[in-house]
């Protein structure tokens, strides 16, 4: 009996292993890859303010009239300087290094350039909203495509733009509430309207911009909120609510970013901060609006590779950054 109880014994060891070899190789079949979704942030810090740099003129590394700001890969800064009619190149610490961009409709013109956004291969797109068109430029400022409206409107008030992981961009149309969706070369993917998201009967999308788990968010400032969908437009939640406590908004801009952590910044020009919330909309923290380089008639900024938020503020650049 002693003989038979051992023998069975080492068939249960050896099923045993088969059973957890199975298990683990998977009999030879590919892996599945891990998908993870955004991190689930529970608390952040306020950034604190650096320096600044610029100021009002015409000249070199003077403004008239900021509404745009986006970094590249390695750091550099692309200031969209409306009134004139010019997008300015700076390095990290404000440093100018080029410009290109005069009044008018021909190739690398603008009407009223508004919005800024660089792609994973440092391509740059502007909103030439006076022309009605994107314009899409190499870190030099060469032309290389352009395209107009992928809907067929008469007027196209392209007030934001962002690029998503796949260098898919994605245009904000303020006049006529929808968000619209291209390749880099400017083909028309997919268009939604904002309207009728969430409880809201009208709404008007300011800016825009793209996480990197294929989000899309924008503020609506007739409503005081952001919506959050996917990049198919489906409406996913509201971000916010009128008021002027943690969390809430005021006058919402078109100054909205996204970590690559998973933290959301919004810019509240009504109340002069910017709000930190994570993906699922719980509010975070603040800061910008007291102490020293606090926020005045501002707007538009960007996230640094390295964590530093520049802020466009009066014709000036103000930089924040971690503690």
């Amino acid at each position: 009996m002693k003989r038979y109880d051992s023998l069975f014994f080492v068939f249960l060891l050896l099923l045993t292993g088969l059973n957890q070899t199975s298990c683990t190789k998977n009999f030879g079949l590919p892996s599945q890859p891990v998908v993870s979704g955004p991190p689930d942030v529970t608390s952040a810090l306020p950034l604190t303010y650096i320096s600044q740099w610029g100021s009002a003129g015409t000249g070199d590394g003077q403004f008239q009239a900021t509404v745009g700001i986006a970094a590249d890969s390695q750091g550099n800064l692309y200031v969209v300087d409306n009134n004139n009619h010019r997008i300015q190149k700076f390095d990290s610490a404000g440093n100018y290094l080029a410009q290109w961009g005069s009044l008018g409709v021909g190739n690398g013109q603008f009407i009223d350039p508004v919005g800024i956004c660089v792609d994973s291969g440092d391509n740059i797109y502007v909103c030439d909203q006076g022309a009605g068109r994107i314009q899409k430029f190499s870190t030099s400022g060469t032309l290389l495509t352009q395209w107009h409206d992928g809907v067929g409107n008469s007027s196209w008030y392209c007030r934001g733009i962002s690029s998503d992981p796949s260098n898919d961009i994605y245009v904000v149309d303020a006049v006529n509430q929808n968000i619209e969706k291209f390749d880099n070369s400017g083909t028309l993917i997919t268009s939604w309207s904002t309207n009728g998201s969430w409880d809201a009967t009208t709404s008007d999308p300011d800016g825009i911009v793209c996480d990197r788990w294929g989000n899309v968010y924008t503020p609506d400032f007739y409503n005081s909120c952001v919506y959050k969908y996917t990049n198919t437009g489906t409406f996913e939640r509201q971000i916010g609510s009128p008021g002027s406590g943690p969390g809430q908004f005021g006058t919402l801009s078109c100054g909205i970013c996204v970590d690559a952590k998973g933290i959301l910044y919004v810019s509240d020009y009504s109340y002069r901060r910017v709000s930190e919330f994570n993906l699922d909309g719980t509010y975070l923290c603040q800061w910008g609006n007291s102490g020293p380089g606090a926020l005045g008639n501002f707007d538009y900024f960007c996230l640094s590779p390295s964590g530093k938020a520049y802020v466009e503020d009066n014709n000036t650049i103000k930089v924040f950054g971690p503690q």
